[in-house]
């Protein structure tokens, strides 16, 4: 079973990351055009909650090699990462 994980900036929860390759979403964003290809990811599954944070955790994202390395670098930039128990 996949791992999950919950991303907080202080309180608020920003990320919710899934484990497994993927679809990257945003809440907030309206969806795209039909015909459009969705955005995928190779090592994790996603969905955005918060906008003002989405471009920095996409910078985070695109510079990692791993969900480790991901994860690692989310905390070194002060989000919280909390694993949910399934």
């Amino acid at each position: 079973m996949a791992k999950r994980y919950d991303v907080y900036w202080g309180e608020e929860l920003v990320l919710q990351i899934v484990d497994e390759p993927g679809l990257l979403v945003s809440r907030v964003a309206p969806p795209p055009p039909p015909g459009t290809a969705l955005p995928m990811h190779p090592f994790l599954s996603a969905t955005a909650l918060v906008p003002e944070h989405e471009e920095r955790l996409r910078e985070v994202l695109d510079s990692s090699s791993s969900l480790t390395e991901y994860l690692s670098e989310l905390a070194s930039l002060r989000y919280t990462v909390v694993e949910v128990a399934s």
